[in-house]
């Protein structure tokens, strides 16, 4: 629902990328006016394997020269429907970045952060915090570097928990099986899975008892293995059980997983809209919804996603974001707007300069990210940044 008087024309398209680490690029574009009003999108493409710009600048072509009134419009004027970008994550993330610049542009022309934007769309009383509790995501950490291989044995598990936990994070997660792929030779617990459980326990030791570590397993188990690994999780003390199988394409062994397990399921980072993540968790599916700002369909989205759901479910609703700074600035307003009770997912030391990509520098201090005092995201990429680190282009 648009509000009164609020509009934005884009002219100009263009995009920028930083190289982070050998395995990690961030891609953004940036949606203009030509007149000083610029929406910026994240559209990193880590778990595909095509460029999302193309489909970006097809979809903004069509954009050009209208009367943008809301973030849906994307929708609506490319002629989309929500059951095609749910099963198309190409496009759920180019229509998720578009979504995201758009109330980035819509914010600033209502002279409001995104955080208070999100509420006035939909009369939400009262006023969000600036202060957003993030945890430690520390597997992108645990990745190769441009220096060298990175150290993926249990002590450096522990020792990049600790980094962490001194840091002044409570909670923080790790994705340890990579030597786990279903389906297995054998029954039960796969050998394979013996590294990672030795991984968990020396990061669990380092933590302690009164502070969290979750894990997320990336999809690489089957039902069989997923219920002989989650009792093993559970004596080690893990808070949550992610993605053992796929929560969306693997719906009935997950739900069968849920149904024995006695851990927190937690999961479908992949998924978009608010009607989907409320179907999982209305048929039991999962305990905890995980959607990312760059596939749910943005921060207008991500926030609807967490205020319904956490309405009807307390506690259900843990934005993942193992992204760049932009997606994390753009989680934290929504996960703001809805007022969260999980920490929102911060990909800790991907690289020491990371705070220096936006404009203001990204605050972060003690486990809590403060939201700038700007319009809109409030944030920007540097071209600095980029010219030092990445490249720039048009399509």
């Amino acid at each position: 629902m648009p509000i009164a008087g609020e509009w934005f024309t884009p002219t100009e398209l263009s995009f920028n990328s930083i190289k982070a680490r050998p395995e990690t690029t961030w891609v953004h574009f940036s949606l203009s006016d030509g007149n000083g009003t610029t929406g910026q999108g994240e559209i990193t493409d880590t778990q595909l394997d095509q460029s999302i710009a193309p489909i970006v600048a097809r979809l903004a072509n069509n954009l050009r020269g209208q009367k943008i009134t809301s973030d849906s419009d994307v929708i609506t004027i490319n002629n989309l429907n929500v059951e095609q970008i749910e099963t198309d994550i190409a496009l759920a993330t180019a229509v998720s970045g578009l979504r995201c610049a758009i109330a980035d542009t819509l914010a600033q022309v209502l002279q409001l952060p995104l955080v208070d934007y999100l509420r006035e769309l939909y009369d939400h009383d009262g006023k969000a915090d600036r202060k957003v509790q993030l945890y430690s995501n520390i597997n992108r950490a645990l990745k190769p570097t441009f220096d060298g291989p990175s150290d993926r044995s249990p002590d450096g598990f522990a020792e990049m928990a600790q980094r962490a936990m001194e840091a002044g994070f409570t909670t923080a997660k790790c994705a340890p099986f990579d030597e786990c792929q279903g389906p297995f030779s054998s029954t039960g617990l796969p050998r394979e899975a013996e590294i990672g459980l030795d991984r968990i326990r020396a990061a669990k030791e380092v933590i302690g008892p009164d502070r969290t570590l979750l894990v997320d397993c990336h999809s690489r188990f089957d039902l069989d293995s997923a219920l002989a690994l989650e009792p093993e999780l559970r004596a080690a003390g893990v808070g949550w059980f992610e993605e053992p199988v796929d929560p969306i394409n693997d719906t009935a062994d997950f739900r069968l997983i849920r149904d024995k397990a006695e851990m927190t399921m937690a999961g479908a980072e992949k998924g978009y809209g608010v009607g989907l993540f409320t179907k999982l968790m209305e048929d039991d599916v999962l305990d905890v919804v995980m959607p990312d700002v760059k596939f749910c369909g943005g921060p207008v989205e991500a926030y609807l996603i967490g205020r319904e759901l956490e309405a009807r479910w307390e506690g259900s609703v843990s934005m993942h974001c193992p992204s760049g700074p932009l997606s994390l600035l753009a989680s934290a307003h929504a996960t703001a707007a809805f007022g969260n009770k999980i920490p929102l997912e911060h990909a800790v030391y991907e690289a020491d300069w990371r705070q220096e990509v936006l404009e203001p520098f990204e605050e972060i201090k003690d486990g809590y990210q403060t939201l700038p005092d700007g319009y809109g995201l409030g944030g920007r990429i540097d071209p600095v940044a980029v010219a030092m680190r990445g490249k720039q282009w048009t399509e």
